[in-house]
């Protein structure tokens, strides 16, 4: 008798499992809720569909296409694509899919979602050379940690580097999959026979990032080669050939730590050249941050006043981590006003030297940046050309605040400069407001030292106005005074 219970109960438990298993829908598993096509026609995407049964899919809405339109049981790779561009100034949705296993009523949907054929902004990082390569990639990933399904959202990301040799580069995508649900970089572009000290060569990059990215607004960051104004006819020695403190200049004694600095030797722009490959688009870019060591100097930001509207940058030398791209990325795709978003990124990289520079590779607290708004430029040269006239009264060029560890120093704090050496009162006042207006004091931060690779030490901030000067230095005297700067103060 109990044998025949036990008999009945197992029996009673199989069919109730069979019914179970019966009843059970089929699993179908869909790899993303959304997909996001390129902006333009004849573009798409892909997401997989995983099932234990046959499946179909239906779709409502228009403007795209998809196949197939259902699978079999494993894996499933289904291509969406665009039919016409979005012309609309943001992101549409499209329509919605649908993916069910016939038992299935309610199923599985995919949304669609369209980004705008003109990015809302391209940001581009130019990174020439390969002596600062290890850091480039740290900088790339940088990017790449701060990319999600909402950073940048209807904007675009592109950088071009050279991770091979100085005769060629790629230009790439750095974009948010969703359905991967992971950043991926995505190579637009090839070049051969490329050199990052040919003008023309530069211009038609800029131009290509315009044309494969096409935005209503744009941004550039260019890391290496800073140089400032001096010419790249100047040259640099090596530290072996030194033979006094008159051959000083650009020698880094051995053992010295890596900073931005000069780029690589024979691959460098003169600033004038710069100015005139960005002065060559059909479209301007809205601010430049630069990467670099010494570029917020008075007779570079001159120059470049009439291409760019707002420039970040740095009157001493940046460490060879250079910016916290994890961290601006971020700011520079928010929708404020550009000089807010700046005067973020400002803060972010002072903030990282300042409090967090254990973290970065040298453990330098050096970080000194500011912000130019280069459409006050033209005003500072006027009140700096009437200091001029006035006449300079004597003052120990020692007592000024330097930028560099060079023996003999070429880069000078511009406002430090006007107060030791001009007699006017009123005029000093006069410069003072306009470089407020110029280089918003929020945005002019330093640390209390910078470092050098010039003296491989630590060199102390006493005054700082966020922009340097090169013409109290008794070198490149003549070719100081061949600048736009000193030409329309004089």
């Amino acid at each position: 008798m109990i044998r025949i219970l036990r008999h009945t109960l197992c029996l009673a438990l199989l069919l109730t499992l069979a019914a179970c298993e019966k009843d059970r829908e089929p699993r179908i598993e869909v790899s993303t809720g959304e997909i996001h096509l390129p902006g333009d026609a004849s573009s798409g995407t892909t997401f997989t569909v995983s099932a234990e049964e046959p499946w179909t899919l239906s779709y409502t809405g228009e403007g795209f296409a998809v196949t197939p339109d259902g699978g079999a049981r494993g894996e499933t790779t289904v291509t969406v694509t665009a039919s016409e561009p979005n012309s609309a100034k943001a992101r549409r949705k499209l329509g919605t899919i649908t993916v069910r296993h016939p038992a299935n009523k309610d199923g599985y949907p995919v949304e669609v979602y369209q980004r705008p054929a003109v990015a809302t902004q391209t940001l581009l990082l130019y990174m020439p050379g390969l002596s600062l390569i290890n850091y480039y990639e740290r900088n790339i990933e940088g990017v790449s940690a701060a990319v999600t399904n909402q950073i940048p959202g209807d904007g675009r990301i592109l950088v071009c580097y050279q991770p091979e040799k100085h005769s060629s580069a790629v230009l790439q995508e750095i974009r948010y999959d969703p359905a991967t649900e992971r950043c991926e970089r995505t190579t637009l572009k090839t070049y051969d026979g490329f050199n990052a000290g040919n003008p023309e060569k530069v211009r038609q990059l800029f131009a290509d990032a315009a044309e494969l990215a096409p935005a209503q607004n744009y941004g550039l960051i260019i890391g290496c080669h800073g140089k400032a104004w001096i010419p790249v006819a100047s040259g640099s020695l090596s530290y072996s050939m030194r033979r006094s403190a008159e051959d000083d200049l650009w020698a880094a004694p051995p053992g010295a730590k890596q900073t931005r600095s000069f780029g690589d030797k024979g691959y460098e722009l003169n600033i004038t050249e710069l100015k005139e490959a960005l002065e060559a688009q059909q479209f301007r870019f809205d601010y430049l941050i630069f990467d670099d060591c010494f570029m917020a100097n008075i007779e570079t930001l001159y120059d470049l006043r009439s291409v760019i509207g707002y420039i970040v940058a740095s009157p001493c030398e940046v460490m060879g981590d250079g910016f916290p791209y994890d961290r601006i990325v971020p700011h520079l795709f928010e929708t404020g006003p550009v000089a807010d978003r700046l005067a973020e990124t400002c803060r972010e990289f002072w903030n990282l030297y300042e409090n967090e520079y254990q973290s970065t590779t040298w453990k330098e607290q050096s970080g000194c940046i500011s912000l130019a708004v280069t459409s006050q430029l033209d005003a500072l040269a006027e009140v700096m050309r009437r200091i001029n006239e006035k006449g300079k009264q004597p003052f120990e060029l020692s007592q000024l605040q330097y930028y560099e560890g060079l023996m003999t120093h070429l880069f000078y704090d511009l406002g430090h400069y006007v107060e030791l050496s001009c007699g006017d009162p009123a005029l000093v006042e006069e410069f003072t407001t306009q470089l407020d207006r110029a280089f918003p004091p929020e945005s002019r931060l330093c640390t209390k030292q910078f470092y050098s690779q010039y003296n491989n030490g630590s060199n102390p901030v006493h005054f700082y106005t966020g922009v340097s000067v090169s013409e109290p230095s008794t070198k490149y005297v003549a070719e100081n005074r061949m600048t736009n700067w000193y030409r329309d103060t004089h």
